[in-house]
């Protein structure tokens, strides 16, 4: 395949090292803080992956642009199947990971353990790259990224592929992290993950090569306490697949030091009282060992109040101590009003502080669509949570369309420091494009999904390698991999209709699915919870669906235990509730349930 590509003022033999460092090195202490403030919304062109893509209008990422008879852009596979270019590309960027990804030869560890991002055989050699030469020097982002993989790999793609050969994979990259990537227990921040690290070095202590360029990296032992929440709650969804204590031990330790460090900075709240935005309920960056605040401000809290509610839920399950239960509680309280009051994100829309290799912005002046998109995925999943949801949502999802929109592309673009449009982003903004059709029925949002999915599809290549974006064919583990993923896994079971006709999937499911098997005519899935809810899309309608001894009934309503079977050209969609079990079956022959120990079922 040939491939144009124009290297923006980078030569080869410095492809490795940043450019911004290159140009400031000789500078002066505050020519490099000035310097670092006009650069700073072109940062991510300092790296080596920076290189420009030269596109044309018939092709993005080498593959031939397909568009339907309205001009809008199809998948480029199988592109009149609506969703089938949605499955293959996930297939693809799992199937990276699992047998793709290069070995560093410096650490002998695969790619995503020791850097962010690499350069695929479509920018170097075939040779390089299977010889794990194309890493990427930036700081690495772990905590991101296996949090990330945790919900696309092992609540999400296993789950739906029947291939449990997923948990193995995640679970290097959590106990790597418990063990080489977490702070001592006798800090101010105990027990708690780092979120960067250097590239290539096996211990994360933060990124400490960039600490004079704007504290980019979090600098030595610095961490970032928005992710301390996004991987503890990872550690919590892993324990409720695997029952191992250890990561359970992980997100309360997560949830003890956030309970603790929390900080009430609600103010008056009446018609005339004075705001502030300088502070959120914890820091965007900290020193663990000192306590010292690098960076004031953040407004991802919506993770540290996942990791509280779950823990919250299942709290008689683990004997969680009633002390705990109840300083999880204060805590999210006081994230929770700080996020609607008059000084939080939600009425200012200071959508600020969640990238690890951007640098310090006292002033607030970058912008991001990934938290507002984020809380507003949870305010979808939890309805009863904001009363004027219908207006809160729909206003998240369309202030990130306009201000990250890409002219002439279905395209999102990241923050407005990086204003590139990115595969994993735009895959974001769809996925919440879908998820609001699946609650309100809006067909303009069923729609905007669609293309923008679409459009984020072109950006894997055959060999299971995601670029970054149209004009940005380097390639991160947290955008190609950690975000990608879930998001289309998320789009299809929203829209199930989109999920390959023909196969057997279970879509989603409101507990943690531990196990799942698939046979011809027959599906047993087992969670974690002892009821719950869960959409499938199979090849077949049931004749027989068990929720352990008991036999569901089929109905029309989706509010009542059983099942509703909704036909489509091939098969169907499946929606079940169920009370008392762990286990159900669904099959297409009659069951019979024998009581053993453990009990089994029966065709």
């Amino acid at each position: 395949m040939s491939v144009k590509f124009k290297v923006s003022g980078i030569v080869t033999g410095l492809i490795f090292m940043p450019l911004n460092y290159l140009l400031l090195k000789t500078y002066t202490k505050t020519m490099k803080h000035i310097l670092s403030l006009i650069v700073a919304g072109l940062l991510f062109q300092m790296i080596s992956g920076q290189i420009s893509r030269v596109n044309t209008m018939d092709t993005i990422c080498g593959h031939p642009v397909y568009r339907d008879s309205n001009g809008d852009i199809l998948s480029w596979y199988d592109p009149y199947v609506p969703g089938a270019g949605y499955d293959q590309v996930v297939k693809l960027a799992s199937g990276f990971i699992k047998s793709g990804t290069p070995v560093d030869p410096k650490t002998g560890k695969k790619l995503y353990l020791v850097t962010c991002c690499f350069q695929g055989p479509h920018i170097r050699s075939q040779e390089a790259f299977d010889k794990g030469l194309t890493g990427e020097y930036w700081p690495h982002n772990p905590a991101c990224v296996y949090a990330g993989l945790v919900q696309g790999l092992v609540l999400d793609y296993r789950v739906y592929s029947g291939d449990n050969s997923y948990l193995g994979i995640v679970r290097e990259m959590l106990d790597w992290q418990l063990e080489h990537g977490t702070t001592p227990d006798d800090w101010p921040w105990p027990n708690v993950p780092y979120a960067s690290a250097d590239p290539f070095e096996t211990e994360y202590l933060g990124a400490t090569k960039w600490e004079n360029d704007g504290m980019r990296g979090d600098g030595l032992h610095g961490i970032e306490p928005d992710k301390v929440g996004e991987l503890g709650i990872a550690y919590l969804k892993f324990y409720e697949v695997t029952e191992e204590e250890k990561y359970l031990e992980a997100s309360i330790h997560c949830a003890d030091v956030l309970a603790k460090n929390v900080r009430d900075i609600s103010r008056d709240s009446g018609p005339f009282s004075e705001t502030t935005v300088d502070k959120s309920p914890w820091p965007f960056r900290i020193n663990a060992r000192t306590g010292v605040i690098i960076s004031e401000y953040t407004s991802n809290v919506i993770e540290s109040i996942r990791l509280f509610d779950e823990l919250s839920r299942i709290a008689s399950k683990i004997r969680l101590e009633n002390e705990k239960t109840e300083a999880y509680k204060n805590a999210r309280k006081i994230a929770w009003d700080w996020l609607f009051s008059k000084s939080g994100p939600m009425k200012t829309y200071i959508w600020n502080g969640y990238f690890e290799d951007v640098p310090n912005d006292p002033g607030r002046a970058n912008r991001l669509q990934i938290t507002p998109l984020e809380t507003a995925r949870y305010l979808v999943k939890n309805p009863g949570l904001d009363p004027d949801m219908g207006s809160t949502v729909p206003g998240l999802i369309n202030w990130v369309g306009s201000a990250f929109a890409t002219e002439g592309m279905d395209a999102i673009k990241e923050q407005t420091w990086c204003y590139e449009p990115m595969a994993s982003h735009t895959a974001r903004y769809a996925s919440l494009c879908a998820l609001w059709y699946e609650h309100s029925g809006d067909m303009n949002y069923k729609d905007l999904a669609y293309r923008f999915f679409n459009f984020a599809t072109y950006m894997t290549y055959e060999n299971g390698v995601v670029a970054v974006g149209p004009e940005w064919p380097g390639s991160w583990f947290s955008d190609g991999y950690g975000d990608y993923i879930r998001h289309y896994m998320e789009g299809m079971a929203a829209i199930p209709e989109w999920a390959p006709s023909g196969e057997d999937h279970l879509l989603k499911c409101s507990s943690v699915v531990q196990q799942v098997e698939y046979k011809p005519g027959l599906i047993r899935f087992n969670t974690y919870d002892y009821s719950g809810t869960a959409v499938l899309r199979i090849s077949f309608l049931p004749k027989a669906i068990l929720a352990g001894s008991k036999k569901l009934t089929r109905h029309t309503d989706p509010g009542v235990e059983g099942w509703k079977w909704t036909p489509l050209e091939k098969g169907g969609v499946l929606r079940i509730r169920y009370y008392g079990s762990d286990e159900v079956v669904i099959s297409s022959k009659s069951l019979v349930y024998e009581k053993l120990n453990p009990p089994k079922v029966l065709l």
